[in-house]
C-alpha cells in the first residue's frame, strides 16, 4: 500500500498558520517595533490617498508573511491594506466603507430593538406583522457608531 505524504505535510501547514496567527495578540505598538511591520506600515501609507495627517489606526497579523495596515486620514476616509512583510509591498489597499444608515435589521435576528448610546430603533411593522427594526444616527456621537447591534442578535 502506497501511501502519499501531501495531504499530511498541506495539513499541518494549514495547521501551523493558523496557530502562528493566534499566537501574535500583540499591540498595534508591539507590532510596530518590528522592523518588517514598519517597512510594510509606511509602505500603506504612501498608498493612501493623498489627504492631510494620514496616519495609521491600526495593525494586524495576516498569514502567508502578510500583515494589514488600516490607514486614515484627517478627513475620516479609512482603508484596509495588506503587505508583505520583508518587502514591505503593498498587495491591495481597499477603502473601508463605513454604512451612515439608516439600517434595517430583520426581526428574524433581533426579536427585540437593538440598544446603542448613537442610533435609534423604530419597528417596521407591514399589516400588523413586525418585520425587524429601522435604526438611524441620532447625532449624540461624534461619527458613525452602530456598537449594541451585535449584542442583541440571535447566533445562527
Amino acid at each position: 500500500m502506497k501511501l502519499s505524504l501531501i495531504p499530511l505535510l498541506f495539513s499541518a501547514l494549514l495547521v501551523s498558520d493558523m496557530v502562528m496567527a493566534d499566537d501574535l495578540s500583540m499591540s498595534i505598538g508591539d507590532m510596530l517595533t518590528d522592523k518588517d511591520v514598519m517597512q510594510a506600515a509606511n509602505a500603506c501609507l504612501l498608498k493612501h490617498p493623498k489627504g492631510a495627517n494620514v496616519f495609521v489606526e491600526n495593525v494586524y497579523p495576516m498569514n502567508h508573511g502578510m500583515v494589514g495596515v488600516v490607514t486614515a486620514d484627517a478627513s475620516g476616509r479609512r482603508y484596509d491594506c495588506n503587505a508583505e512583510l520583508g518587502s514591505g509591498k503593498v498587495r491591495g489597499s481597499e477603502p473601508i466603507v463605513e454604512p451612515k444608515g439608516p439600517l434595517f435589521v430583520s426581526v428574524r435576528q433581533m426579536p427585540a430593538p437593538p440598544q446603542g448610546e448613537c442610533f435609534s430603533s423604530s419597528p417596521l411593522v407591514i399589516g400588523r406583522q413586525l418585520q425587524g427594526w429601522l435604526l438611524s444616527q441620532t447625532g449624540k456621537c461624534g461619527g458613525v457608531s452602530w456598537n449594541g447591534i451585535a449584542a442583541g442578535a440571535k447566533s445562527q
